[in-house]
């Protein structure tokens, strides 16, 4: 087991290592590649459990690469992060309250759905706008294994990179609208987070204030 988990975290430093004197190679001698380098450190955040959308920054690029060039820039990242989505969360599931979470009726039902299909599940919803979250939750809590589970998102992931850069370049969307949609993917969940939990205070005071009426009745 520590020699797979070596392995691993090898080819991450390899790869993070080889990234960074390809970044530097770049900037002196072709500096007008260097957005490639900013996509491959970018792509590894956004396909993992940070929230930053991948979208708007493969259509940005793929406008100024083109589709090919772009897509083989994001594989490598994509693979990092699947491993540090299972670095990371893994000991989550296992050595904190959330394993719990596995004894729950919602679980339960949830993985029996996922362990019909789960390289299909993990390969549909790399490839279409459904949440990814929840599918890469199911898939370190249920101990699917890494190497499907990082295959089945990269072939998820590779046509729908090569479609949204591809969307770059045919349609040469002005900067300013991929920024209007990076800054929409970015608030949208942080509104309806807060709208969940105003809903939610709000519930709790309406639930406060009969029992506190109740109090003051009953003394007087």
């Amino acid at each position: 087991m520590t020699f797979r988990f070596s392995v691993k975290w090898n080819f991450v430093i390899f790869s993070l290592l080889s990234a960074t004197l390809s970044g530097i190679v770049v900037y002196y001698y072709f500096p007008d590649y260097i957005g490639l380098v900013s996509l491959f450190f970018y792509i590894i955040p956004s396909n993992s459990f940070i929230p930053f959308p991948h979208e708007p920054a493969i259509i940005y690029y793929g406008k100024i690469f083109g589709p090919i060039l772009t897509t083989l820039t994001a594989i490598v990242p994509t693979v990092i992060a699947c491993i540090i989505d299972y670095a990371v969360l893994t000991p989550v599931f296992t050595r904190t309250r959330l394993r719990v979470m596995k004894e729950t009726g919602m679980y339960k039902k949830l993985i029996f759905y996922y362990e019909k299909a789960p390289y299909f599940t993990n390969f549909f919803a790399a490839l279409t706008p459904v949440p990814f979250s929840p599918v890469r939750m199911l898939s370190v809590a249920s101990a699917y294994p890494l190497w499907k589970y990082t295959s089945s998102v990269v072939l998820g992931r590779i046509p729908r990179y090569y479609g949204l850069a591809l969307t770059g370049t045919l349609l040469n969307i002005p900067n300013w609208v991929i920024l209007i949609f990076f800054v929409s993917l970015i608030s949208l969940p942080l509104y309806q987070r807060m709208k969940r939990r105003k809903k939610a205070d709000t519930l709790l005071e309406n639930d406060d204030t009969p029992a506190g009426n109740s109090i003051q009745v009953s003394e007087e």
